[in-house]
């Protein structure tokens, strides 16, 4: 079988996987030294060591697991950082010249029987290191895992919009459970049967976000978390069967296909938003003459692709400095159609939609347009 474990490493990320011919890659390091933890699953040799992205809580132990363990092939992001964690790293990989550094561009690297596709990124210098994550899509048979680093809304929408984002048994929770590390798309593209979130007991963040454990929960899967559960051990099979285990008992069994019903409610009882979205967000941001005199000559457009009329009441739309516009309640954009949010101020009618700006809110040269329902959670981003 293969196995992935999620190394119970605080706040920060450490995902060993151990194919079925013993082959072992691990994916990223944590915060801190991991080698006498993975000693203790059986580790020797490492073939593939990946470093989604240069943060320190996820490289910090990555430089210690160099020097104590041949490691065949090293990947990362190529996007270098400032911190003494990311230098340190660095001198120890130099130390190490046998290792074979591979970029992660698109392709499929092969663990013995399990192959590993590595998703596209967003080009070099047009987002944040949690937006350039490494992403990986991990297949053994009918088994899927999908391994999301910190990845947030940008980055998980690019994934969607390249078609890159398949169904997995398995799904890492991106940015460790956080409210900008799901959209609808992409959790109805992945449909999980499993979510496991590398999140620290207490953490300064927040982490996991009630708004995130909502949407996992609607979209069916159920959630381990390593702050809860220490360990968490995911065995799957060629056949598309799985098990979770922690604390050495098995705590879940599905298989691939294998899907609870979407909750109606969260615990908040709040209604779940719709799991798969129909929608279509475009800004046209370059007013006739001045911007900033002509308000209203920039305006964003929603579009309801659906065959049923889609109430809106209370969901948000906002730029990428926070400028947000709220739907009055009773709101409906009708099926087929579209409606329209000027920047400026006017008298709403049901198809228009004045946001009451002075001033122009959408960069002529780039920005993103977020639309989020009445619970906080991001129904669609529009990057331009």
């Amino acid at each position: 079988m293969l196995r992935i474990t999620f190394l119970d490493v605080g706040q920060g990320d450490a995902i060993l996987i151990q194919a079925p011919g013993g082959q072992v890659a691990l994916v990223d390091a944590g915060p801190d030294d991991i080698v006498a933890t993975l000693r203790r699953f059986g580790v020797n040799e490492i073939d593939l060591a990946v470093a989604t992205h240069p943060h320190a809580d996820h490289i910090g132990g990555m430089a210690g697991v160099i020097a104590a363990f041949p490691v065949r092939f090293y990947m990362d992001n190529g996007e270098p950082h400032t911190t003494q964690t990311y230098r340190r790293l660095l001198a120890a990989l130099d130390a190490r010249p046998e290792i074979t550094y591979l970029e992660a561009s698109p392709r499929t690297l092969t663990l013995g029987q399990v192959e590993i596709d590595v998703l596209p990124l967003l080009p070099r210098g047009t987002a944040g290191h949690n937006d350039r994550s490494v992403t990986l899509f991990v297949r053994f048979g009918e088994f899927r895992a999908f391994l999301s680093g910190d990845s947030e809304v940008r980055q998980l929408t690019h994934l969607v919009n390249h078609g890159a984002v398949r169904e997995a048994a398995l799904l890492k929770a991106p940015h460790h459970g956080s409210d900008n590390g799901f959209t609808w798309q992409f959790l109805s593209a992945v449909r999980p049967g499993v979510v496991v979130i590398s999140v620290g007991s207490n953490n300064d963040y927040g982490h996991p976000r009630p708004a995130a454990l909502r949407a996992y929960e609607a979209s069916g899967a159920t959630v381990f978390r390593t702050d809860r559960h220490g360990h968490v051990s995911v065995r799957g099979r060629e056949s598309g069967d799985y098990e979770v285990s922690f604390g050495g008992d098995v705590a879940f069994s599905g298989r691939v296909g294998d899907r609870p019903p979407a909750a109606s409610r969260g615990p908040s009882g709040a209604p779940a938003p719709p799991r798969d979205v129909r929608l279509q967000l475009w800004v046209h941001a370059d007013a006739p003459g001045n911007d900033h005199r002509n308000p209203n000559g920039e305006y964003a457009v929603i579009r309801n692709l659906e065959s049923g009329d889609r109430s809106i009441g209370g969901w948000s739309l906002c730029d990428g400095a926070n400028h947000c516009f709220r739907f009055p309640a009773g709101a409906v954009l009708v099926a087929g159609g579209q409606l329209v949010v000027h920047t400026g101020s006017g008298r709403a009618d049901g198809d228009r939609y004045y946001m009451g700006r002075r001033q122009a809110v959408w960069n002529n040269n780039g920005d993103t347009a977020t639309l989020y329902d009445s619970t906080g959670a991001v129904v669609l981003v529009f990057d331009y």
